[in-house]
């Protein structure tokens, strides 16, 4: 048994989100988390050291959240029992092959919404047992939602969840843009449109019967205004546009893959 439960290399803002996810679940308590960052001013109270060696060395689980360049130009010991990455384009091999912790890598692809407690995160299916999995898992089960998907597909799963904030917070922008030009104040506007996706999100969730092609129809009576709004976005095709964008996105994550 080591000193601490999970080690934590880095602390910028996930993995202060993950932390606090897991204090407010009482899946651990503060005495059970040490924290490795030698730019952290503020551990909120968790032991706190630049001293990667010993974070690695003392904990039962280590959780990598640093960017991929730093991983690479560090080097340190690891006996954790199971290590927990969510660097981006970093996958489990080349991790166990650094650490010489080859089996023992769990990859995990979070996204941003998990600082406030909605993300959603793919694990890596892989050969660790039950127990490391299912540890793993609650950790972003209390941030959002956790999903085991093959680490194969992960590169699609960057440009569905990991980088699909981005493209909401783009369609958002363009509504505000859209009523503000259209004659609302802008902060009416804000607060319509975000309203509005935050409505329609719950309708898609308490009807999962319906297709999304219902949906849309209902909303569209023939004659009347929504139509007219829909047939310029199928005549420039942003149904395409959309799916281009996260193909590009996918192959960006595949390039990065083979950099590392």
């Amino acid at each position: 048994m080591k000193k601490y439960k999970l080690g934590f290399i880095g602390y910028g803002n996930m993995a202060k989100a993950i932390i606090g996810g897991i204090l407010k679940s009482g899946i651990l308590d503060k005495s059970q988390i040490a924290l490795s960052d030698p730019a952290s001013k503020d551990s909120d109270g968790i032991f706190c050291t630049n001293d990667n060696d010993y974070v690695a060395n003392n904990s039962d689980y280590l959780f990598l959240s640093v960017k991929p360049q730093v991983f690479k130009s560090i080097n340190f010991s690891c006996t954790a029992d199971c290590v927990i990455s969510i660097m981006a384009g970093t996958d489990s091999a080349y991790i166990g092959k650094k650490l010489n912790m080859q089996g023992k890598v769990i990859r995990v692809m979070p996204n941003t919404p998990a600082q406030i407690g909605m993300g959603v995160a793919a694990i890596a299916v892989n050969g660790l047992d039950k127990k490391h999995n299912d540890f793993c898992k609650s950790i972003f089960d209390s941030v959002g939602q956790a999903y085991f998907i093959p680490e194969d597909k992960f590169d699609a799963v960057t440009c569905v969840s990991g980088s699909g904030p981005a493209y909401v917070y783009y369609f958002a922008d363009a509504m505000i843009k859209g009523g503000i030009e259209n004659g609302l104040d802008p902060e009416i506007s804000k607060t319509l449109a975000l309203g509005t996706i935050i409505g329609a999100c719950e309708m898609i969730k308490a009807h999962p019967e319906i297709p999304l092609e219902t949906l849309i129809q209902n909303v569209c009576s023939k004659g009347g205004t929504t139509i007219e709004a829909v047939r310029i976005l199928e005549r420039d095709d942003v149904c395409k546009t959309v799916v281009d964008a996260m193909t590009a996105c996918r192959i960006r994550s595949e390039e990065l893959g083979k950099e590392q």
